[in-house]
């Protein structure tokens, strides 16, 4: 019959490793361990966001050329061109479902004043009936995602029209 250990014994035997062992030591090093570790896992979860990031802002530029392609064509005059156009606007859907499912967002940004923390301002035009910098319209959509902004947005703004000559106060900075 083995020997078994009873509750009420007044010494329970400690294997002779645990007997030199400093369990503070061993502590502090578990804790400088778990801190490496989580430091890591940080690291790698912006990276991966980074990376992210970058590819959809790639997706993102092929919905651009998309909705190039389809305004290019226009009203299809035969069943081939009706047929080729469906299949872009496919693809573009679905990318745009690609980019949702992301929470990718387009900026909302004609009409409203220009903001330079999400706008590029490529250019102006005199309009006397806005207040300056006034988004008129977008050369290229900018987009934003849980992350921040992946994308500004490339805008025309409105400038002040010269009473007088009808010019605008300010430089055309079209490209």
């Amino acid at each position: 019959m083995s020997d078994r250990l009873r509750i009420d014994d007044e010494f329970i035997p400690l294997p002779p490793s645990a007997v030199d062992a400093d369990p503070v030591a061993t502590m502090r090093e578990l804790f400088f361990r778990i801190s490496r570790l989580e430091h890591a896992m940080e690291e790698q979860r912006v990276q991966a966001a980074t990376d992210l990031g970058e590819v959809l802002v790639e997706v993102a530029s092929l919905t651009d050329d998309i909705h190039r392609i389809v305004e290019r064509w226009g009203v299809s005059r035969n069943a081939q061109e009706a047929a080729l156009i469906r299949s872009v606007v496919a693809l573009g859907r679905k990318i745009t479902d690609i980019l949702a499912y992301h929470k990718v967002q387009p900026l909302e940004v004609v009409g409203k004043v220009a903001d330079t923390e999400q706008c590029e301002i490529v250019g102006s035009e005199p309009r006397a009936t806005l207040t300056p910098g006034t988004v008129l319209r977008e050369e290229r959509t900018g987009y934003a995602w849980p992350a921040g902004l992946l994308r500004r947005a490339r805008v025309v703004v409105s400038a002040r029209a010269d009473a007088k000559s009808g010019e605008t106060s300010g430089e055309d900075t079209r490209r």
